[in-house]
């Protein structure tokens, strides 16, 4: 009895940090769309490409810590699975459905999605930024000089 009680906490404790990473997850997941959604619906946050640059940089110090959390998050459960597998074998439970993914596959994603957003923010900016200086030398074709 003794055996699967500790099995039980062995899972418990488990499933506390499996939730603990999935909030890390979530948390990104919020502030990567919130800032993609600020730069693609707001045309004030690309007037020039100081904004967009200052954006990318505060997404990327966020992301740092963000990302030393997750992958931190992500070796505690692959060790706390090795325990959890090994006490729950002790009394012949099955506990493989477990098993989470590798912390260097969890970190290879995290840093591609970082990517991809810092990269799309910078090429929404860029175009807009292209487009409304065209726009502006149709306005003042004075203005342009040849």
């Amino acid at each position: 009895m003794d055996e699967i009680k500790i099995a039980l906490e062995a899972i418990n404790i488990y499933q506390t940090q499996y939730s603990l990473v999935d909030n890390l997850w979530g948390y990104f997941s919020v502030v990567s769309l919130a800032i993609m959604g600020f730069v693609i619906g707001s045309k004030r946050a690309t007037q020039s490409l100081k904004e967009p640059f200052a954006i990318v940089l505060a997404y990327l110090v966020f992301c740092y810590g963000n990302h030393k959390a997750l992958v931190a998050g992500q070796k505690q459960l692959e060790q706390l699975y090795e325990i959890t597998n090994k006490l729950a074998n002790n009394v012949e439970w099955i506990v493989s459905s477990l098993k989470p993914f590798n912390h260097q596959l969890v970190s290879d994603f995290h840093v591609s999605i970082i990517v991809a957003v810092a990269l799309g923010i910078l090429a929404v900016s860029w175009m807009r930024y292209k487009s409304h200086k065209s726009t502006e030398e149709e306005r003042h074709p004075s203005s342009v000089v040849s």
